[in-house]
């Protein structure tokens, strides 16, 4: 966590039980056809696509698949939803740099949180315009989020919308206009939505959406993080496997604990003053 608030320019922080969550929502939202089983009959359910979990090329699980491959997969189509735009054309594309440019308004503030919609095949790639704007609306719900935070109740400073697919600018104004009277923006930034827009759809959708949003909500991973860090630590337990190697002490762990400690501070005092945007902030002081 050092390293990487000190050195990385962004990081996008994924957490496996959210990846587990995702793949069991997936499995339970198909329709079972063994006889004695509840059928799931949904409007979501007769959508999807029978084994239809983002893994492979022909959107199917494949026998050999192994136990891990549903969620690697997750994250890869998160990679190339990310780097969409560096590949094929688009009315807006996004390179990375502008990715880091428009949601990282504060150095070590350069945790976001990923979020993607769909995350199954349909079986229908002629979707009618509604489903379009149910996108927008899941890809907003901690249900698709890759990390197990509650956004919408927390404090945005900026927002991405990474779209794919046979997608108008208006129906993502219209989608924006609709969702940003639930989301809580910062007040310097209260239109902080960067907007991407690439022609080609993934494989097996009509269009996908992907979005990353630099949110105070990372506090509350963090925080956890450090609980459970800390429990270990007052009983030196592992240590023993990190100062085994050459070039790392035991005094390395204190300085990470600080580390993380002004980092959960910073994002505590940003929710702090966003409900009064007349505290004065600290401003860069310029000598002459």
């Amino acid at each position: 966590m050092r390293q990487l608030t000190e050195k990385a320019d962004c990081v996008l922080p994924i957490e496996n039980q959210a990846l587990v969550d995702i793949v069991n929502k997936i499995s339970h939202a198909i329709p079972s056809t063994k006889t004695g089983k509840k059928v799931f009959t949904s409007t979501v359910s007769n959508s999807i696509k029978p084994d239809s979990a983002i893994t492979n090329i022909e959107g199917a699980i494949s026998k050999d698949e192994k136990p891990f491959d549903a969620m690697n997969n997750i994250v890869a189509n998160l990679l190339l939803n990310m780097t969409s735009s560096a590949r094929f054309e688009g009315s807006l594309n996004v390179d990375l740099n502008e990715i880091t440019m428009n949601l990282v308004p504060f150095p070590r503030l350069h945790y976001l949180v990923a979020s993607q919609s769909p995350l199954y095949v349909f079986k229908d790639v002629h979707l009618p315009p509604r489903r379009l704007d149910q996108m927008f609306t899941d890809a907003f719900s901690r249900e698709h989020q890759l990390l197990k935070a509650d956004p919408k109740h927390s404090l945005y400073l900026a927002c991405s919308l990474m779209v794919r697919g046979n997608v108008e600018m208006s129906d993502i104004r219209r989608n924006i206009d609709r969702l940003k009277s639930n989301l809580k923006f910062i007040h310097w930034n209260q239109e902080g939505w960067k907007t991407g827009l690439c022609n080609v759809a993934p494989v097996g959708q009509p269009y996908s959406l992907l979005t990353m949003a630099n949110n105070t909500c990372v506090c509350e991973s963090f925080t956890n993080l450090k609980d459970r860090f800390v429990k270990l630590y007052k009983r030196k337990a592992h240590i023993h496997h990190y100062t085994s190697v050459e070039g790392m002490e035991v005094g390395d762990f204190t300085a990470s604990l600080e580390s993380l400690n002004t980092l959960i501070n910073e994002y505590y005092q940003l929710d702090k003053t966003a409900g009064n945007p007349n505290i004065n902030q600290p401003r860069l002081q310029i000598s002459s």
